[in-house]
């Protein structure tokens, strides 16, 4: 879906790509994938979509329509 929001010149972006638990901050603490999968599936699937107070109504259709899709 981000490489559909891109091609249609829709600033998305996935922030959080790698759990927490699996970033380098926390190696010392041990835990692996399969730790805490509801932590990983959001990672995986959450995007950051855009949000102003200057964004059209055409802008928000646009993207509402390419998400819909």
């Amino acid at each position: 879906m981000l490489n559909s929001l891109k091609d249609k010149d829709i600033l998305a972006v996935s922030y959080y790509t790698v759990a927490l638990h699996l970033q380098p901050v926390f190696q010392k603490l041990a835990y692996q994938a399969g730790n805490f999968p509801v932590a990983e599936q959001v990672a995986n699937q959450c995007l950051s979509l855009p949000i102003s107070p200057y964004l059209t109504e055409e802008d928000q259709s646009k993207a509402t329509q390419c998400i819909s899709k």
